[in-house]
Order: structure tokens, then sequence, then C-alpha cells
């Protein structure tokens, strides 16, 4: 059976959403904007992950997003791990893939940093299937959640992996 295999990093999308707040050097409550860029900072006992905002005037502001505990135990760390900009989650042409032969695609969901119901990520990654026909074959079980039946409203955990069979 011929299958293609996706590696997902799930992260709330931004973007979209501006968020109101009062801007120091502007004076005056603005709009700030998903930069899409992530940083780290250290204490010793704590790693702090922030986003980075901006307004119109391209002052920024940081959001906490996560607090980590450090760790004695060192290890190498690629560049681009920490600082990088975040990339799009690649939209599916599963009608591409069959055509080409491909029977099944799995996706494996690395890491995520909010809430994603398995329905509704698919509906905005698979080009040509809508919201309703994915919750269908998750109910056939042409989709599967770690080798098994679920729901169409089943969130999305780190190291999940789903299955949708194409052919």
């Amino acid at each position: 059976m011929h299958t293609i295999e996706h590696t997902w990093v799930l992260r709330e999308n931004h973007e979209n959403q501006p968020v109101r707040r009062y801007c120091s050097n502007c004076g005056r409550t603005v709009l700030f904007f998903d930069t899409n860029i992530r940083r780290h900072n250290a204490n010793g006992k704590n790693i702090y992950r922030f986003a980075i905002y901006k307004c119109e005037k391209n002052h920024t502001w940081n959001e906490k997003l996560a607090i980590y505990k450090a760790f004695t135990d060192h290890r190498e760390v690629p560049d681009t791990e920490f600082g990088e900009e975040i990339a799009p989650l690649p939209i599916l042409p599963l009608l591409e893939y069959q055509e080409k032969g491909v029977q099944e695609v799995t996706i494996r969901i690395e890491s995520t940093e909010a809430r994603f119901r398995l329905d509704k990520l698919l509906s905005e990654q698979i080009e040509g299937w809508s919201r309703s026909q994915i919750a269908r074959k998750i109910k056939d079980g042409q989709i599967l959640l770690n080798e098994q039946e679920t729901k169409p409203s089943v969130v999305l955990s780190a190291a999940d992996i789903i299955q949708i069979r194409i052919g």
C-alpha cells in the first residue's frame, strides 16, 4: 500500500485575531498583531515561551504562551528550534494523491500548543473536503486516530497519529 506521511506541529493561529491593548509607546489602546515569531527566555529554573506581537507603528508586546521547567541534562538544540518563524500547515491535495495511487495519508502530530478538534483541523487542511464529509468519514472508519475509530469532536494531543484512507 502506497502511503504518504506528514508531521505537523499544531499552533494556534493568532494572525487573524488582533489583540486590543494599551501601547505605552503610542500612548493609547491599539491593535497588536501576531508576527508568528516565538521567543524563549530562561531564568535558571524556568523557560518562558513568548509570542511577539506588533502594533501598526511596529512597537512590540510579548504574550507569555507557556512556562517549562528547566532540566539539568543538556542536549544539542538545532539553531532553528528557537526563535523560528512558524510555517503554516500544508494543504493536503488528497484528490491528487489518489490519482497518483496513494491509498493512505498518515499525519503525525509532533506537538500541539492549543486545542484542535480533529474534524475542524482536517476540514481546514484538506482540499475539497467539507467538515461534514470529514465527520462522516471519521464515523465510517475511513479516518482513524491512533489506529482506532473515534469521534469527529476529539481534541488532538502531541504524538497522535491520524490515518486517512483515500484509496
